[in-house]
């Protein structure tokens, strides 16, 4: 009888411990919620990924704007996964792979990289600044349309002169 006098005693201050200890996750506004999301974010400026665009390695970038947002321009070799598309997406599955997310500003991306971190995308980082970063610093590296060709864009093929 005392063991299960001890044993429900123990449960119930486990019980009440841990219902007291659960986060309020209720914001006051948008820019709070933004604002906690990005406590744990890796970030890397416009700059340090046209850098990286110049190397190879596997990564993907992507663009969580909607599709007319994309369409209307983008980082070259983006793909776009709106934001409330992203845990649904089949265009990302390499775990491993390094992701570089952005979105006009950094609110939706801020949002979306926790999100990767939960389904446990390793390597996230959160473009700096965003669209409007990108196309202010590197107006000509802007690409058109809905293309979605995959992470990089096509090497450009210089023609050579010849017979033909």
């Amino acid at each position: 009888m005392k063991t299960y006098k001890l044993l429900l005693l123990s449960l119930s201050v486990i019980i009440i411990v841990s219902c007291s200890s659960k986060k309020d996750n209720s914001y006051d506004d948008v820019s709070q919620k933004v604002s906690d999301a990005q406590a744990g974010i890796n970030k890397v400026t416009v700059a340090e990924l046209k850098e990286i665009q110049n190397h190879n390695g596997d990564y993907k970038i992507i663009d969580c704007r909607e599709k007319e947002e994309f369409i209307d321009g983008h980082i070259p070799g983006a793909i776009n996964i709106p934001r409330g598309l992203l845990e649904f997406s089949s265009k990302i599955s390499n775990r491993r792979e390094t992701i570089y997310i952005y979105s006009q500003t950094v609110d939706r991306a801020s949002l979306a990289c926790p999100t990767l971190k939960l389904l446990k995308y390793r390597k996230v980082f959160l473009i700096d600044g965003g669209w409007e970063e990108w196309s202010m610093a590197f107006p000509k590296l802007i690409e058109k349309g809905d293309g979605n060709a995959g992470s990089r864009v096509a090497p450009i093929v210089e023609e050579s002169g010849g017979c033909g």
